[in-house]
């Protein structure tokens, strides 16, 4: 009884093209008139294990459709997604206050978007915090009196400006 269990779990585990290669064979056994089964000389193969082909179709074709509501579902949540994940970047950028504002506009003048800026200054840190601009790169050479390091605006920001009037009203 466990192999037959164990035959059957590995038959769930099929690709879906290989499932989908099973349905349509399944299928076409089932459903073919009985001239053209004759001709493929598998009548007699289909009245033994009718029940049986009849299973794997039912099995294969559910599971098909169930992979296909999974990825459509998977699909539109992740467009659902970004669109909140646009709106919170576009909110996040609407309520900054002037000193954010000056700083990012700082960085929107530079042609490479990168500017050296302190790296204990709380403003650094908050627009850090909102993944607004990043460090450029991974290690920096600082001096510890005056710790600056190079920082860069992220491309989202640059895009969500563009798109968005309000912003770039708020950021020209």
């Amino acid at each position: 009884m466990k192999e037959y269990l164990s035959n059957f779990v590995d038959f769930l585990k099929l690709p879906p093209y290989i499932l989908a290669a099973l349905s349509i064979a399944s299928g076409l056994l089932l459903f073919l008139p009985d001239n053209i089964i004759g001709k493929m000389y598998m009548v007699s193969f289909r009245a033994q294990y009718g029940f049986i082909i009849g299973i794997v179709f039912i099995i294969s074709i559910s599971i098909l459709l169930v992979l296909l509501v999974i990825k459509i579902w998977k699909s539109s949540a992740e467009k659902r997604n970004i669109k909140r994940l646009k709106k919170a970047q576009i909110n996040i950028l609407l309520k900054m206050d002037k000193n954010l504002v000056c700083m990012i506009k700082s960085f929107l003048n530079e042609q490479s978007h990168t500017k050296m800026m302190p790296m204990q200054d709380g403003r650094i840190i908050e627009l850090s915090s909102y993944n607004v601009i990043s460090p450029a790169g991974q290690s920096h050479m600082v001096d510890m009196h005056d710790p600056h390091i190079k920082y860069f605006l992220q491309p989202w920001v640059i895009e969500r400006i563009k798109e968005n009037a309000k912003l770039r009203k708020k950021y020209s």
